[in-house]
């Protein structure tokens, strides 16, 4: 093997299997997280359906019906799927693993800053979404069970342990 070809296989960034692991590990928390927020809209405590965020991600508006409610689910586990690879590479290289959950509530925090404080707009989220106490907390909340179950996901697919040794760090 050549010394170039060397080179370029050690500086692969991808170490644990983060695609694969992050991809289903982030579809996992973003089930759950679909859940709650659906529970919240249900118990009159949240204005809006998961939709209302998942949606509007692509679109400018959604209706309440099956292909829109199909395509919102769909939507999420894309975008809990995408977090869920970023989650995994920031836990390969910025975080250790411990206190894994309470980083990943950290994180949960920090994607709800990051949707609601600074792209809400960009999104076409509902104008009136961050009038309403009970959708803001409720989307808080789901994103910090997202991310905490997307960690936790994580570690039961082994993503924690030591490659080179199959012993866990923690």
């Amino acid at each position: 093997m050549t010394a170039k070809r060397e080179a370029k296989i050690i500086f692969k960034l991808e170490q644990r299997h983060e695609f694969v692991r992050g991809t289903w590990a982030g579809i996992i928390g973003a089930i759950a997280k679909y859940i709650f927020n659906e529970l919240m809209q249900v118990l009159n405590i949240a204005k809006y359906d998961n939709n209302a965020t998942a949606i509007t991600v692509v679109m400018k508006g959604y209706e309440h019906n099956l292909a829109f409610w199909l395509f919102g689910f769909l939507a999420a586990m894309i975008i809990g799927a995408f977090f869920g690879v970023i989650i995994a590479f920031m836990y390969s290289y910025i975080f250790t693993e411990e206190s894994y959950l309470f980083k990943a509530a950290g994180l949960g925090v920090a994607i709800w800053l990051f949707n609601f404080g600074l792209i809400s707009k960009a999104f076409h989220y509902p104008a009136d979404i961050k009038w309403s106490m009970g959708d803001v907390l409720s989307m808080l909340v789901s994103l910090i069970i997202y991310s905490m179950i997307t960690a936790y996901s994580l570690k039961q697919m082994g993503f924690f342990r030591d490659p080179s040794t199959d012993e866990e760090y923690f």
